[in-house]
């Protein structure tokens, strides 16, 4: 009976799971689709060796939606795609787009930087997974002497 019942809850539970394959999702629309173009290119090229390692998204296996943002330099983070549109003095701004299928999920912070991730501080922006982003670079203090 135990079983049964286990059985009957997963099946449950997969027939109610949607993945980014789901056509109705808002996955397939946007920033995060071509995203997830950028990461799928890439990942490619880096399993066929024509990549050697995994840093910066070369801008040639920029989606052009990613592209249309006049990106400085493109790169991943936690599995998502982080999108630099300017770089001034140790500290970036752009487009950070969460990826559903990413084991990290930001979170906006308008009035703190108490949410910080890694230098990261998110806010919404247009778009499904969209946030604006400005991270700063920690400054390395002198040694003591």
């Amino acid at each position: 009976m135990t079983v049964v019942s286990i059985g009957a809850l997963l099946v449950f539970l997969c027939s109610c799971m949607q993945g980014p394959a789901d056509p109705g999702s808002t996955f397939h629309k946007g920033l995060q689709r071509d995203a997830w173009r950028t990461l799928s290119a890439y990942d490619a090229a880096l399993l066929a060796h024509r990549e050697k390692t995994r840093t910066d998204v070369p801008p040639a296996y920029w989606d052009p939606g990613i592209q249309q943002l006049q990106p400085v330099k493109v790169y991943t983070h936690r599995g998502n795609l982080v999108v630099v549109q300017s770089m001034n003095e140790g500290a970036e701004q752009g487009k950070y787009i969460d990826l559903p299928v990413a084991p990290f999920h930001p979170v906006s912070a308008w009035f703190s930087h108490r949410h910080a991730v890694d230098g990261f501080v998110f806010r919404p922006a247009r778009g499904t997974g969209v946030f604006n982003y400005m991270r700063t670079t920690p400054v390395p203090y002198p040694p003591y002497k």
